[in-house]
């Protein structure tokens, strides 16, 4: 009995084997390099965005740095622009509303006829006063009168008769009309008028009590 081994045969196909196991780790390695290369390639990519944003921000941070104390300049004139407009219009306003005496008083010179002498003259300004309203059954508090002001004109006039009485109230209507004091005067009473004497002549004492238009404080 005769037994035949073929050698050849397995040679050949241990030798494809390896041949197909090169083929294949020659992929793997392509592969993985290739992988290699693409994860390099993103990381880089990353690396240098990631980079220039680093270099943004802090450009950025020192822009920041260098612009903070001019943001806070800036805030601190604008809050002072607006306390100097604040002022300016409170003084405007004000201006707006104060009496100017000095031409009143010429005009008021100009005006005294040559029988009247003044021989006092002021302004008294009335307490805030709480206003009488209609009771009714709803409890609310009393409202309050705004203050007045008065200019209050005392002298005497030459003759202590009708005709000094007369030129009192030719006086205190000239005092009405006139444009320098009709803006400001509300209403004039001749709240006292009274014979008397002045240097043995009769005299006529007299009161005008000048309510003003304007009720801010002098």
């Amino acid at each position: 009995m005769k037994i035949q081994l073929n050698l050849i045969r397995d040679r050949v196909v241990s030798s494809r084997v390896k041949r197909l196991r090169r083929i294949l780790f020659v992929a793997l390695l392509g592969v993985f390099l290739l992988l290699i290369m693409v994860m390099g390639n993103s990381y880089i990519d990353k690396y240098y965005k990631t980079r220039d944003c680093q270099n943004q921000l802090t450009w950025i941070s020192k822009q920041y740095e260098a612009l903070n104390p001019e943001v806070f300049r800036i805030v601190k004139y604008k809050e002072e622009w607006d306390s100097l407009h604040h002022k300016i219009s409170l003084t405007s306003e004000l201006r707006g509303k104060q009496i100017w005496w000095t031409p009143k008083l010429q005009a008021l010179s100009r005006l005294i006829p040559e029988n009247i002498w003044i021989n006092h003259l002021s302004v008294k300004k009335s307490k805030p006063r709480p206003q009488k309203v209609a009771s009714s059954g709803a409890k609310t508090p009393p409202a309050k009168v705004p203050p007045s002001i008065e200019l209050i004109l005392e002298g005497f006039a030459l003759p202590g008769d009708n005709r000094g009485f007369r030129s009192i109230e030719n006086f205190a209507h000239q005092l009405k009309e006139n444009p320098t004091f009709g803006a400001v005067i509300k209403s004039i009473n001749l709240t006292t008028a009274k014979r008397t004497e002045k240097g043995k002549l009769p005299a006529m004492n007299f009161r005008l009590s000048c309510r003003l238009a304007a009720e801010e404080q002098l």
